[in-house]
C-alpha cells in the first residue's frame, strides 16, 4: 500500500513517513499543496494524508482537487488546526477522517488509515457489483422489451406479459432476499415470513393496500447488504469482536447503497428498511442512532417483523422461543427497542401470525 504524506513541517512529515515504512508501507511525501497535488497524480497512492495550513494550496484546495480526480482514495486531514468548523469543513470538501496534532501515538494514526482503507476497498467492492448488478437488469429489461415488443400483436397478449413481469419482480425479490439469508445461515421461508408479518402490521396500523403491498416486496430485502460482508465474519459462531461487529453494522448502509439508485418505489422503499431495520425507538440503533418517529415507519414495522420471526423459529445455533416469552420481551421492549403502537399490534394479532408461521414453515417442519 502507497501513502502520499502533505505536510510543509518536514520533519513530522518525514517521522510519519519512517513509522509507516517500518510498518510495510511504501511513502512518498510532498511540503506544499501543490507539490502533493502533483505527486497524488504522479503516484496514484491508496490513501493520503493531509495537513490544512499550508503554502502554494492549502489543504481544503488538495482535498478538491483529490476528491474530484479520485472520489474513492481516502484522505486524513492530520492538522494542528484544531478548531471543530475546520474539522466540520474539511469533511465537506470529502475528508475521511480528521486527526489532530500533535500525534502522541502513531499507533492510533496507523489504525485511522488502515479503517479507511478497509473502507474504500469495501466501497470499491459495493461499486463493482452495483455496476455488475446494474448490468444484469439491464440485460434482463431488453430481454423483457423484446419478449414484450413480440407479443403487441394483441393486447391481452400484452397484458399477460405485464403479469408475468410483476411476478418475475416479486419472485427476484425473493430470491435475493433469499440468496442474502443463506449466507446468513437464516431458512428459506425468514424472508417471505417477514414480508406477511410486515403486510399484516402495516394494515392493522392503518396504512393503505397500496403502501402496505410495497412494503411486503420491500421488506424481504432488509440484509441486501449482508451480500458485502465475508462469510468468516458472517457466520462466526464465536463472539465478534468490537471491529467485526462494525463491519456487521456496515450491511445496512451498504444494502441502502445499493438499493437506493434504483428509482422504482419498491426498491426505494427496500433502500429505507435495509438503512433503518437495526434503528431503536429509544436512539440506541444504528446506523444513525434515529428515534422514534424519526425512524421511518417501513423501517419500524420490518424490525417488529424480523426480530418476531428470529426469536420464533429454530436455527442451527438456538432452539426456537416459546410465544409466551417472545411476547413477554416485547411487552418490556415497547417503548425502547420498538414502537409501542405497533408492538401493541402485534401483541394483538397473535392468531394471525401463527398462521403467517403455518403457511411459511421451514422446510425442515414441512
Amino acid at each position: 500500500m502507497r501513502i502520499l504524506i502533505i505536510d510543509d513541517e518536514r520533519f513530522l512529515c518525514q517521522t510519519i513517513a519512517d513509522f509507516f515504512e517500518d510498518m510495510g508501507y511504501e511513502c512518498e511525501t510532498a511540503f506544499d499543496g501543490r507539490q502533493g497535488v502533483q505527486a497524488f497524480e504522479a503516484t496514484q497512492p491508496d490513501v493520503v494524508l493531509c495537513d490544512l495550513n499550508m503554502p502554494q494550496l492549502d489543504g481544503f484546495g488538495v482535498l478538491d482537487a483529490i476528491t474530484h480526480k479520485s472520489p474513492e482514495t481516502p484522505v486524513i486531514v492530520v492538522s494542528g488546526v484544531g478548531v471543530i468548523a475546520d474539522a466540520v469543513r474539511a469533511v465537506r470538501h470529502g475528508a475521511w477522517d480528521f486527526v489532530t496534532k500533535p500525534i502522541r501515538d502513531m499507533n492510533v494514526l496507523e489504525h485511522r488509515v488502515s479503517k479507511a482503507l478497509e473502507r474504500a476497498d469495501l466501497l470499491r467492492q459495493n461499486r463493482r457489483y452495483r455496476e455488475h448488478l446494474e448490468e444484469e437488469v439491464k440485460k434482463r429489461t431488453a430481454d423483457l422489451r423484446k419478449e414484450a415488443n413480440e407479443r403487441l400483436e394483441a393486447q391481452h397478449k400484452v397484458q399477460v406479459l405485464n403479469e408475468e413481469i410483476i411476478h418475475t419482480q416479486k419472485e427476484l425479490i425473493m430470491l435475493l432476499g433469499d440468496v442474502v439469508e443463506h449466507r446468513s445461515k437464516e431458512t428459506a421461508n425468514h424472508v417471505r415470513r417477514v414480508a406477511e408479518i410486515s403486510y399484516l402490521l402495516a394494515i392493522k396500523s392503518g396504512m393503505d393496500k397500496t403502501e402496505a403491498e410495497t412494503l411486503r416486496l420491500a421488506s424481504p430485502m432488509h440484509d441486501v447488504g449482508k451480500i458485502a460482508i465475508p462469510d468468516s465474519i458472517l457466520n462466526k459462531p464465536a463472539r465478534l469482536t468490537t471491529e467485526e461487529f462494525e463491519i456487521i453494522k456496515s450491511h445496512t448502509l451498504i444494502g441502502f447503497e445499493i438499493l437506493n439508485h434504483s428509482k422504482r418505489r419498491i426498491m426505494k422503499a427496500a433502500a429505507i428498511t435495509a438503512l433503518q431495520h437495526h434503528e431503536r425507538w429509544d436512539g440506541k440503533g444504528y446506523p444513525h442512532g434515529l428515534a422514534g418517529e424519526d425512524i421511518h415507519v417501513y423501517g419500524r414495522i420490518t424490525c417488529i417483523a424480523d426480530v418476531f420471526d428470529a426469536l420464533t423459529q429454530k436455527r442451527i445455533y438456538k432452539d426456537a422461543w416459546p410465544l409466551d416469552k417472545v411476547l413477554d420481551m416485547y411487552r418490556k421492549q415497547s417503548g425502547l427497542q420498538f414502537d409501542p403502537h405497533l408492538t401493541d399490534i402485534l401483541l394483538n394479532s397473535t392468531d394471525e401470525i401463527s398462521a403467517i408461521t403455518t403457511r411459511y414453515p421451514d422446510s425442515s417442519q414441512s
